[in-house]
């Protein structure tokens, strides 16, 4: 070192400014992921108009109902949805268990001394659902053997049997499935307004055992929903919820269910959908879960081809979403079709623990569930129907001890209900309170208090009107009333704002509604999101200037 090199300053030295970079470059990463964690997804200043069915209410799935050989175990399973506080009820209906033997022939033929219509049971129980206030989403999948006898027989799909023994796939000829769905729709046009067409088609073993085909679940996606609303134009078509996968099953799912749905996009099926549903399965992380990816290894699962994990996620239906918006859809209601958590239990052994994540107590199970509701009220207003999986293990057919699955449920065989049921009963007995979002006055937290007042219930920091009919008088958790007038033309009028970050009551007095109403969240920290990145973007600059200056000397002075 010269005597000159010894008395520089130190911004002019490398052996400062170069681990300066590298210091900053890590905090410019640093604030970036914590940006992601705390604001992705996150909706803070929402905008009219509502999203359609973006009401955020209780659904829950009714596993193998259609199997169950007791009608009063049906009209019982029903009963304990509606005492819970649900509005939904998911089933499958499977089409091999419709049209069973042949095109067109809906009579049940598989036990001789009990020939009958196979419509029979559906019709109880959706009059049932009926009779109760419950309304049915519809899952139709799952071909009778002379619709698919071509796939059924392909050795790819006989090898992936030997492997998923319950493994499926599409006709043969999708106008088979076209002409079920259709007379599914056409034959419960008073019962049922929300049709799945289709199961996870992103996997290998729900689509014959050949590689995903989205171009081609979008033909059949077309087909079936053409088919709905031909034979009932009032029904409201769901897109099946893919599975979350990361791409690197080659066998299984060599695509990730985002590439997939961008494919399915690009062949057009957006057009044929109104409402995307999506699996928000936690695997037992708490709800608060704001990361994309993680490390994996936590169940002893690491391996070097897969030192991350980004599949499954309470956060992975932001990403699904983020590919709506990319293909203009985010104006879609996204539903959630499963999600839940599985209890711990002895009879499993230990190898199968962590199948769907890890153990969760029943306790946990019922704070995770509704800590899961409360996050999407808070962050994501085009999140409607939430369908907890699932109440109870329906059917015949007695669950494996061995087997985690079981343990999804709320309640048990005998129909003892689990910590879990009782606390969300409790929580769904609470008044509803709307979150972020634009909301139409329809919505369940408006309340009618005459022939002109209403109380709204909402969670957040702000509220506004918007469209105002006539003048309305407006006061907020029992204050002072300001009295507010229609904008020309229609407009948002903003009632309130730096509101505590919790559930208030705005009562609203007038000769006629509003058309909705808007609640909104103050962001944390909202300026340290946007000053951090820029300051160290400038020092980075600066500190590059420095560098290259340091080194433009020392090469002049050798």
């Amino acid at each position: 070192m010269t005597h000159a090199s010894r008395h520089k300053p130190y911004y002019r030295r490398l052996r400062v400014l170069l681990p300066s970079i590298v210091l900053l470059l890590a905090a410019l990463a640093a604030v970036t992921w914590a940006d992601n964690a705390v604001n992705r997804g996150v909706t803070y200043v929402p905008a009219p108009p509502p999203i359609a069915w973006a009401d955020q209410r209780l659904g829950v799935n009714a596993y193998n109902i259609q199997f169950e050989p007791n009608k009063a175990d049906v009209i019982r399973t029903l009963e304990m949805a509606r005492d819970m506080g649900a509005h939904f009820v998911r089933m499958q209906m499977p089409w091999d268990d419709v049209e069973i033997h042949r095109k067109g022939d809906f009579e049940d033929r598989r036990d001789p001394q009990h020939v009958h219509s196979a419509w029979e049971k559906y019709d109880f129980i959706f009059a049932e659902m009926s009779r109760l206030g419950l309304e049915p989403i519809v899952r139709l999948d799952r071909p009778p053997g002379w619709a698919r006898a071509q796939a059924d027989v392909t050795p790819a799909f006989q090898a992936g049997l030997k492997e998923i023994g319950n493994s499926t796939g599409p006709p043969d000829n999708f106008a088979d499935y076209a002409d079920f769905a259709g007379a599914v729709a056409a034959r419960y046009r008073d019962r049922v307004r929300f049709y799945q067409i289709w199961n996870e088609p992103n996997l290998a073993y729900e689509w014959n055992w050949v590689l995903p085909q989205p171009e081609r679940f979008a033909d059949l996606l077309r087909l079936g929903a053409q088919a709905i609303k031909a034979a009932n134009p009032n029904a409201v078509i769901v897109f099946p919820s893919l599975s979350p996968t990361d791409g690197l099953e080659p066998r299984i799912a060599p695509l990730t269910e985002l590439e997939y749905l961008d494919r399915v996009y690009k062949a057009g099926g957006g057009r044929y959908f109104d409402i995307m549903s999506a699996q928000a399965y936690g695997l037992g992380q708490p709800p608060d879960e704001h990361r994309y990816v993680f490390l994996r290894g936590r169940n002893n699962d690491w391996v070097w081809t897969r030192p991350i994990d980004t599949r499954n996620d309470v956060s992975r239906v932001v990403v699904l979403h983020e590919v709506m918006e990319l293909h203009g859809d985010g104006g879609k209601a996204v539903w959630i079709s499963e999600f839940g958590y599985v209890s711990e239990s002895p009879t499993v052994p230990p190898e199968r623990r962590n199948t769907w994540g890890t153990p969760v107590t029943e306790d946990q199970k019922g704070d995770y569930i509704i800590g899961q509701i409360e996050r999407a009220r808070r962050e994501w207003p085009w999140v409607g129907v939430m369908n907890v999986w699932f109440l109870r293990w329906g059917g015949y057919q007695e669950p494996n001890p061995q087997d985690p699955t079981p343990n999804f449920a709320i309640v048990d065989r005998d129909f003892k209900p689990r910590p879990a049921y009782e606390m969300i009963k409790s929580y769904m007995a609470q008044a509803p309170a709307s979150g972020v979002g634009a909301h139409a006055w329809d919505h369940p937290a408006v309340e009618r208090r005459g022939a002109a007042e209403w109380a709204i219930r909402f969670a957040g920091t702000s509220f506004a009107l918007y469209n105002l009919k006539a003048p309305l008088s407006v006061a907020v958790d029992g204050g002072m009333s300001i009295e507010i007038n229609p904008l020309v033309g229609g407009g948002t009028l903003t009632i309130a704002t730096g509101l505590p970050d919790r559930v208030h009551t705005a009562i609203v007095q007038g000769n006629s509604a509003p058309e909705g109403f808007l609640v909104g969240r103050e962001p944390l920290l909202p300026w340290f999101w946007a000053l951090a990145p820029a300051l160290i973007v400038i020092g980075l600059a600066l500190i590059g200037a420095l560098s290259l200056r340091a080194l433009f000397e020392r090469f002049q002075h050798g």
